[in-house]
């Protein structure tokens, strides 16, 4: 299997499967997605797709819009600020480390510094629902 179908049916499967344990209610848990243009120059942008769990522990992953790599993302936050860790786990998957907080519009607003072009400023919007791919609700940036 080429490396960029690997990558998509690996992300797919993620969230097929329930990697985050039962279905999510807003008591839980809380999702956050969003993209992100590199500050490299030509870098490809990286995806963020992430659950904060209702102990504080943020679980996710994070890959290029190229597919050229997929990570593992974790940390913990205290409901205002937050750290987080990528761990490639396939191809040339993002590492690096993120801290951010959360914008007064209930959405995140961050900055990575990692490896080559795992470097940038992100925002990222609330999720009604973090088994949806496509319901990005109210916050931003």
């Amino acid at each position: 299997m080429h490396l960029k179908a690997a990558v998509v049916a690996i992300a797919g499967g993620i969230f097929a499967v329930g990697m985050y344990g039962p279905p999510a209610t807003a008591a839980t848990t809380q999702g956050f997605s969003g993209r992100a243009e590199s500050s490299v120059p030509g870098c490809p942008y990286l995806a963020w797709r992430l659950v904060k769990h209702a102990s504080g522990d943020i679980t996710g992953i994070a890959y290029y819009s190229d597919l050229s790599g997929l990570s593992q993302v974790t940390g913990s936050g205290n409901g205002e600020a937050f750290n987080l860790v990528l761990t490639p786990t396939m191809g040339n998957g993002p590492k690096g480390t993120v801290a951010g907080t959360r914008s007064s519009r209930g959405g995140i607003v961050a900055d990575m510094r990692g490896e080559g072009c795992a470097n940038m400023h992100l925002t990222m919007m609330p999720l009604t629902d973090v088994n949806r791919w496509t319901n990005v609700g109210g916050g931003g940036g």
